[in-house]
């Protein structure tokens, strides 16, 4: 393809593909633990042993033993080379790819993403002293009648647009930030020639992704003006359709029991204060699939808890199969009609709410409920019109158990035998097999039956050599206490001090230390394969600090020895010429009494001898 990928641009857009999503288009993944497992589509398995690690961001299969990241994975599914996985996943994250990527260039493009985080945070700033001038009596009332107290406006960072068309843009101007940055942040618009405020008089709502970055803003009117609701306009650093309002204050690491998802700001904002934490809103009604697979990274099941008007139930209905489709457990809260999950909590409080959940519908019976709303049950037309579409709902549970409960609730219904609305089912379920295409041919016979390496045949050394680059990888505090202690040479295993070496560029550029980025630094398939190997190992340890130093003169001591063993020979070489007493003969009698010492007293556990 002729194209140079500079390391920044590869890193960027392997940040901007989370390997959970990609892989979830191939690959239909559950949670277990800290990541994801599902069957290996490099290997015919029943038995699911292909595993996503979130964290890591990368995968391992431990039937097959294939391995890597995002751009291995690209490249085995869609058979392409490296630089066209780039491309591939580039074009996907939205992000150009021209023939030649310099870093220049890539350094142009982080400085801006770098400049708007840095404007809409000064942004927030300003709408957030100006909620507390006397400008914004009416909006800070309005916020106290809804029921917000001081600490949930401060964490959610609230603030106030004044009337006025150019506070914030002279504001900005006057920090030395570029009328043509304000318009791609989407904070003043052009229009006509001119340029003026987006929002104005209106309580501001900062959108925040995971990291602390203002990236965006939601603007509420304070009066019976339109539209009600005003969002920033997508910019090179804010995509509405891939950003959930409330994820920055969702606690990462172990897969959350549940979260709920919202339609609106003030959703999320009371559920966060009566205690509901987990909870995101949509920035809107139509929940996207980008979203739904956002979601997919914190739990496994979701909570719809959408508007009790017609166009909430509406909403409901289009989110539903997409969060299903993401394989996430979908529940969906029932709320008094006309009423929103703030008017209740407000009304009745947290503990009407969890009752609420507790009586969540499951999503075929939310389906199934909203269906029968459509027909006359009293007519024959609208029972056999109702069982019929209620039928093509039923194929997609696939528990016999769950599935006759159903049919016997549609057999009270409509009034047709449950035989013959399991023939109904039957029917449909053999037209979908007739009409299914298989859409990707998935699997790479070339690694089928290739065997791992079991760690427990290892010798020692690579072990803890293994064990150490690991560790480096992971921590910017455990690659300095090995790196500090051994150099590069002392790596006998070649891909460990690859590794070794990596890390050690990362630490002199001041770079992030994470198993991604090192990842990001390899383009050969068969070493990335090695090292995620390497991190995908089981290891267990008591006290991290004596598990490095165990790994480290386990490590030093076999340098050490091979070094013992060179020397010996050197020796006897020197005693068979019959050349003792010369200078290099006494030279290296003193190296191996060195050595001998070195080795005793590393095995002691003791410092200062290297």
């Amino acid at each position: 393809m002729g194209m140079l990928l500079s390391g920044d641009f590869i890193e960027d857009v392997r940040s901007r593909n989370d390997i959970v999503d990609i892989i979830s288009e191939y690959v239909h993944l559950k949670p277990s633990g800290k990541g994801y497992f599902g069957l290996c589509p490099f290997h015919s398995e029943k038995t699911p042993s292909f595993h996503v690690s979130p964290d890591k961001q990368v995968y391992y299969c431990f039937g097959c033993s294939m391995g890597g990241n995002v751009f291995t994975f690209i490249m085995a599914m869609e058979k392409l080379d490296f630089p066209e996985s780039v491309k591939y996943l580039a074009e996907k994250a939205g992000m150009e790819l021209p023939d030649t990527i310099d870093s220049k260039e890539f350094a142009m493009q982080k400085d801006k993403r770098d400049k708007l985080h840095q404007l809409n945070r000064e942004a927030a700033r300003y709408y957030r002293k100006m909620l507390f001038s006397p400008q914004a009596g009416q909006a800070l009332s309005y916020l106290k009648n809804r029921g917000l107290d001081d600490r949930t406006i401060k964490i959610f960072g609230l603030g106030f647009a004044p009337e006025g068309w150019d506070n914030i843009k002279q504001l900005l101007l006057g920090m030395g930030y570029e009328e043509e940055l304000l318009v791609q942040s989407g904070i003043i618009v052009e229009n006509k020639g001119r340029t003026y405020d987006r929002f104005r008089n209106r309580i501001m709502f900062p959108i925040i992704r995971p990291g602390g970055y203002v990236i965006g803003f939601g603007g509420r009117v304070i009066d019976d003006s339109l539209p009600k609701y005003l969002n920033s306009s997508d910019s090179p650093v804010f995509n509405k359709s891939s950003t959930l309002y409330g994820l920055n204050l969702v606690k990462r690491g172990q897969l959350l029991e549940y979260m709920i998802i919202t339609e609106g700001y003030m959703d999320v904002i009371t559920l966060y204060q009566y205690g509901f934490k987990n909870t995101v809103a949509s920035l809107g009604t139509a929940l996207t699939h980008q979203q739904a697979r956002l979601l997919r990274r914190y739990t496994g099941e979701v909570y719809i808890a959408y508007d009790g008007d017609k166009s909430g139930q509406q909403a409901t209905l289009r989110g539903l199969d997409m969060l299903q489709n993401a394989g996430l457990r979908v529940k969906v809260i029932s709320f008094p009609e006309g009423m929103d999950p703030d008017q209740t909590l407000r009304e009745y409080g947290s503990r009407y709410f969890k009752e609420l959940m507790d009586s969540a519908l499951s999503l075929i019976d939310y389906k199934l409920d909203q269906l029968r709303k459509q027909y006359n049950l009293d007519t024959l037309e609208g029972r056999t019109d109702y069982a019929t579409e209620a039928a093509k709902i039923l194929t997609k549970v696939p528990n016999l158990l769950e599935r006759d409960a159903h049919i016997k609730r549609l057999e009270a219904q409509t009034g047709f035998s449950s035989r013959l609305l399991y023939r109904q089912i039957e029917q449909i379920e053999a037209l979908n097999r007739q009409d299914s295409v298989k859409k990707r041919v998935v699997g790479n016979n070339r690694y089928i039956g290739r065997k791992g390496v079991s760690l427990e045949v290892l010798p020692v050394n690579i072990k803890a050599e293994r064990n150490l680059a690991a560790l480096m990888a992971t921590d910017e505090t455990y690659a300095k206490k090995i790196i500090g202690r051994i150099s590069r040479e002392y790596f006998e295993e070649p891909i460990n001090g690859e590794i070794y070496d990596i890390v050690s560029g990362f630490m002199k550029d001041g770079t992030e230390i994470s198993i991604p980025r090192v990842l990001s630094c390899v383009q050969d398939q068969s070493k990335i394969r090695q090292m995620v190997e390497i991190f995908e190992q089981q290891v267990e340890y008591d006290n991290i600090d004596k598990f490095i130093s165990d790994c480290l003169k386990e490590v030093i001591c076999n340098r050490l020895e091979k070094r013992r063993q060179e020397v010996k020979a050197l020796i006897e070489q020197i005693e068979k010429e019959g050349h003792q007493g010369t200078e290099r003969y006494n030279a290296l009698m003193n190296e191996m009494v060195a050595i001998i010492q070195k080795i005793s007293m590393n095995r002691q556990g003791k410092e200062g001898i290297l």
